[in-house]
């Protein structure tokens, strides 16, 4: 990574303490429903921002959910932590994609997006790998935005740009620019925010999953199923839809509930 890289992501601030007093009640094993809850009440634009989410299209819901109550009872405590991350992009984060020729509502749509589908994957069959892969399908892109900080701040913005009207490979020409592609930046941030190792390691092989332990590279492969079925711009084409599924096969992922996933996100 170059000096100004490097310099970005420790000039990052501390994850808000709201957000850092929700991660010790997840990990806490003693803790309840109720102290996730009461914690996420405290502060009331953490609350607004989590019933946001929660009323997306996305997730399928019947009728408004209207307190965090119901968002836990909903969708499980695994869902609602990975919105309480969330809340930490727009708190410590000024988005500026303008090197990718993306705008900020992009790259939210992306995000929501990838983990709107991740959790319609998960949510009724792994609790567990929805407890890594929530915060990692929502969060991957992350580092993008500090590469862009970067590249701006260097005079490089040009790359990723000729790399995109070019075809190149995004991860290379980010490497070429900075020292670093996307996944990496984002694991470096989530160690600097002293996140779960797991979420960082799955995060960090997700471009190669055949990389890792046999045991992580299932969840290495879903996090970069999500990556290449949603788009940098946050669209869903026929195009990535048939990367993904290539991804599926290569896995022996199941292909049946990725499916009824990826119906019920395309149409909200």
């Amino acid at each position: 990574m170059t000096k100004t890289l490097l310099e970005n992501i420790d000039s990052i601030p501390p994850l808000p303490e709201s957000v850092q007093e929700v991660e010790r009640i997840y990990q806490n094993p003693d803790s309840t429903f109720a102290d996730m809850q009461k914690a996420i009440e405290k502060d009331p634009l953490l609350t607004a921002a989590i019933l946001r989410i929660v009323n997306s299209p996305m997730y399928g819901m019947k009728s408004t959910i209207k307190s965090i109550q119901q968002a836990i009872s909903l969708l499980g405590k695994d869902s609602v932590r990975t919105f309480v991350l969330n809340s930490a992009v727009d708190s410590n984060f000024t988005i500026d994609l303008s090197p990718y020729e993306m705008t900020k509502e992009q790259f939210t749509k992306a995000c929501e997006t990838q983990l709107a589908l991740m959790i319609n994957w998960l949510i009724r069959r792994s609790s567990k790998q929805l407890s890594i892969l929530g915060p990692a399908a929502f969060l991957v892109d992350l580092g993008r935005v500090v590469i862009s900080k970067t590249l701006i701040e260097d005079g490089k913005a040009d790359v990723i740009k000729e790399a995109l009207k070019s075809g190149e490979d995004i991860a290379n020409a980010e490497k070429t620019a900075c020292g670093a592609q996307t996944t990496d930046v984002t694991a470096t941030l989530f160690h600097h925010w002293n996140l779960d190792p797991d979420i960082i390691h799955i995060i960090r092989y997700s471009d190669d999953p055949d990389g890792t332990y046999e045991e992580e590279k299932e969840m290495a492969a879903k996090l970069k199923v999500i990556r290449e079925t949603v788009m940098p711009n946050g669209e869903i084409t026929p195009e990535s839809i048939e990367t993904a599924k290539e991804s599926i096969e290569e896995f022996e992922l199941d292909l049946e509930s990725f499916e009824r996933a990826l119906d019920k996100v395309m149409a909200a």
